[in-house]
């Protein structure tokens, strides 16, 4: 191109510059000028396309116990081409956020700070920017009791329903339009205790989850062996009221946790946290009568280790149930669903990767499955054969501290 430059000839006549070009040259310049054009078109062709094929991460709240300021909750990304996690955002300042959930919008975020004491516990809202990747913190509201463990939305979004495990009640906080939380309008006290006298002299309520019809909560209680239903009506100005009957009972000592519905509503699978059980119960709405089936060990026979069963989950199929065993397991169990009768088939125990996998969630598409191992400070991921429903572990970790509670995000 220098060479090129060189060889054009200037000539200057009075007020006016002029070009002299050989046509040899003419050509030759018309032929560079059209090779850089269409080499700055390839370019930003380029460019486009990268940005295009910019791998989409799987994204997802994780709520921690702390220990420090400087600790709290996180959003991480997962890319699935390279399995890497990535810690994008963490909302410190913020008591053992332990349970962290969001609207259906995304732009709200709730989380819990576990606490008992004189204060109690209480429920945060923050307003989210999903473009920036930024929290601005909105509100903060008691929750009437200690230890708040589990929040669940109601299916208007106009409430948040907190769960205190140290206190044995629960209480109703409306939200409003702006993402406010005002003060519990309803509480509510259990009362009871079980057989087992280092857990259960007393109601600890430990997860509060909506029939797929939107019209019950059912509220388990480990303290008490029961799970409690109440009729949810949000045009009263306490929505919950008792339902008939007012709960269910389990086997003494079994200790209610995590419940599931299948997609028809029509059966319960819960967690029997001390005895590493899921429990399969008949639900008959029309009637309001529940009916236990069967119980399933997460645990071989002849086991007599530590047990401790924590979460449960159901693929969108309705196909296979996980649960983790927290103890000394330390294991994810997979459970193929009869379509008929609801009846589980163990077809997997695969270690969780570290100790006490109190959480884990499966990826939107159902390809995935985190686990979050509390005391060993990591989360992994393990790919998902959607086919089989069994799992493989992945080299995927990122080392958080105590994590908790898997909120997923996208559909």
């Amino acid at each position: 191109m220098e060479s090129l430059i060189n060889n054009i000839y200037l000539h200057q006549t009075k007020n006016t510059l002029q070009i002299v070009k050989s046509p040899s040259y003419i050509l030759l310049l018309c032929i560079m000028v059209t090779l850089y054009s269409c080499g700055s078109t390839t370019h930003e062709n380029a460019k486009q396309s990268a940005t295009e094929t910019q791998p989409t991460p799987i994204s997802f709240w994780l709520g921690t116990y702390t220990s420090k300021p400087d600790e709290g909750f996180h959003l991480i990304n997962f890319y699935p081409e390279s399995h890497t996690f990535d810690s994008v955002l963490i909302q410190s300042d913020i008591n053992n956020p332990s349970f962290v959930i969001s609207n259906q919008k995304r732009d709200l975020v709730f989380a819990v700070q576990e606490e008992g004491g004189e204060k109690g516990g209480s429920v945060s809202s923050f307003r989210f920017d999903q473009a920036a990747n930024t929290l601005k913190k909105l509100s903060t509201s008691s929750t009437k009791g200690s230890g708040p463990c589990y929040i669940t939305l109601s299916p208007d979004e106009k409430y948040i329903f907190a769960g205190n495990y140290g206190s044995g009640d629960l209480a109703v906080l409306p939200i409003q339009d702006d993402g406010m939380l005002g003060e519990a309008i309803q509480t509510i006290s259990h009362s009871g205790s079980s057989i087992n006298q280092d857990r259960q002299t007393s109601p600890h309520v430990h997860s509060l989850v909506f029939h797929p019809n939107g019209k019950q909560l059912f509220v388990s209680d480990l303290g008490t062996d029961k799970v409690y239903v109440y009729d949810f009506d949000p045009s009263r100005e306490q929505p919950l009221s008792t339902s008939d009957p007012r709960h269910f009972s389990v086997k003494a000592g079994s200790g209610p946790r995590h419940l599931i519905f299948n997609h028809t509503g029509d059966k319960i699978y819960l967690i029997h946290e001390m005895t590493s059980e899921v429990g399969l119960y008949d639900y008959n709405l029309d009637e309001k009568k529940v009916t236990f089936l069967d119980s399933y060990a997460l645990t071989p026979q002849g086991f007599n280790g530590e047990k401790g069963a924590a979460e449960i989950r159901i693929s969108k199929d309705g196909q296979y149930l996980y649960a983790s065993n927290r103890g000394d397991s330390n294991e994810i169990i997979v459970f193929r669903i009869n379509e008929q009768t609801g009846t589980l088939e163990k077809i997997q125990a695969i270690t969780s990767g570290g100790l006490t996998p109190r959480n884990f969630a499966l990826s939107p598409d159902e390809n995935f499955v985190f686990v979050g191992n509390q005391n060993s400070d990591v989360i992994l991921a393990y790919e998902r054969n959607p086919q089989s429903g069994i799992i493989k572990k992945t080299n995927a970790e990122l080392a958080i501290h105590r994590p908790v509670y898997f909120f997923m995000l996208g559909k």
